[in-house]
């Protein structure tokens, strides 16, 4: 298993890791690392890009619980690795990311609906909700989830314990099998979430 170094602090940029497997498929390299900064796709988050070395990180899928980093060039197995992510996209992703939780949160609270499709693009996000909502209600979602973003609330990501997961009232998209890790926004919303946020 492959350490998730973005699930512990979300702001890494710069790692080192030990390359565990490389292997050539499709005119690419999918390289597997003992830990790793770079989010695989997931969640409705797009896959971190960056650097291995001088080979270009493309895209970053997660398998069977193994993350494999495509790249343009093969890397030794062995060999130490410097990854560089695109921080400024990663940034951006964790705004808007952040946002949509605040968003969706604010919306449960205030007229219990759910969010039921999510979607983080380059140039826009997009989100579903289960019932159609009214101008005025959307303003009022807008208005507050402004407020929430200028009380700079802070951002937590845990995995509580099985026992205590019971006791925790969260949003979630889909039963989770295994452990859950929650994102919490303090009076604001609590969800099962495995993408990088603001703090």
């Amino acid at each position: 298993m492959t350490e998730k170094l973005y699930e512990t602090d979300a702001y890494i940029s710069c790692f080192k890791a030990r390359v565990l497997d490389c292997i050539q498929a499709e005119g690419r390299f999918n390289v597997v690392l003992d830990k790793t900064a770079f989010f695989p796709e997931g969640g409705g988050q797009a896959a971190d890009n960056g650097f291995l070395n001088d080979a270009r990180v493309f895209d970053v899928r997660i398998e069977d619980g193994i993350i494999y980093h495509y790249v343009d060039k093969a890397l030794k197995i062995g060999e130490t690795a410097e990854g560089k992510i695109d921080f400024e996209r990663r940034f951006a992703f964790m705004q808007n990311h952040t946002g949509e939780h605040i968003v969706s949160g604010v919306a449960h609270k205030l007229y219990g609906v759910n969010n039921v499709g999510f979607h983080l693009g380059e140039d826009f996000v997009t989100l579903d909700f289960d019932k159609e909502l009214t101008r005025e209600q959307l303003d009022r979602i807008e208005y507050i989830a402004n407020q929430k973003v200028w009380q700079n609330l802070q951002v937590v990501a845990y995995y509580p314990k099985k026992e205590e997961l019971k006791n925790i009232d969260y949003r979630s998209k889909k039963e989770i099998a295994g452990e859950v890790r929650l994102v919490e926004i303090k009076d604001t919303d609590i969800c099962a979430c495995c993408a990088p946020h603001l703090s």
